[in-house]
């Protein structure tokens, strides 16, 4: 996988500097070229990707929620979408991957408290973008980001029987999981 540092406008999803809100960081946007030669164009979540979120939330395969949000069939209602969207990009922060067609791809994001540890990590990377290098990119910039901005532990909580997050987690130097009625928690000090 490769990284470059500079957006390309073929991929539109590079906002505006008026869309931009206050402490947007500029600096976490890159384009990244995944195993299968695709490339994707990673930044920060903006209130501006309302649209792209309902969209791909209404699109997304059942498992890929309930894996997630722990939940058949969670609900998109404004107070989630507003959570989802309006982060502070120091205590949270979200990532997203845009496909050169526009399409958001994946997202990673972590959410802490001020003052407190650890930061909680969670992931979605659409089915078909899968197993190419996107969920260990992703991780591997959240995890950069976290520790430029002084976030010191992360903590990830994931289904036991996600055995595609078990590995990405274990392979990002995240500690042995402890299970809880079929809910596994791992951290990593950063």
């Amino acid at each position: 996988m490769s990284e470059r540092r500079e957006t390309a406008s073929s991929f539109g999803q590079a906002p505006a500097v008026t869309a931009r809100p206050p402490g947007y960081p500029a600096e976490l946007e890159q384009i990244l070229t995944l195993r299968d030669v695709r490339p994707v164009f990673v930044r920060p979540v903006i209130p501006a990707d309302e649209l792209a979120f309902e969209r791909e939330w209404r699109e997304a395969d059942p498992e890929t929620l309930y894996q997630r949000f722990f939940t058949p069939q969670p609900k998109l209602d404004p107070r989630r979408l507003h959570a989802l969207l309006h982060v502070d990009y120091q205590c949270r922060l979200a990532l997203v991957a845009f496909a050169e067609d526009g399409r958001a791809v994946g997202i990673a994001r972590y959410e802490g408290v001020p003052g407190q540890e650890p930061a909680e990590i969670a992931f979605v990377v659409n089915p078909a973008w899968r197993r190419l290098g996107l969920a260990s990119a992703l991780l591997r910039l959240l995890t950069e980001a976290a520790r430029a901005r002084g976030i010191r532990r992360l903590v990830a909580l994931y289904l036991e029987d996600n055995q595609a997050m078990a590995a990405l987690l274990a392979g990002a130097g995240f500690g042995p999981p402890q299970v809880n009625a079929g809910v596994a928690v791992t951290e990593k000090a950063l």
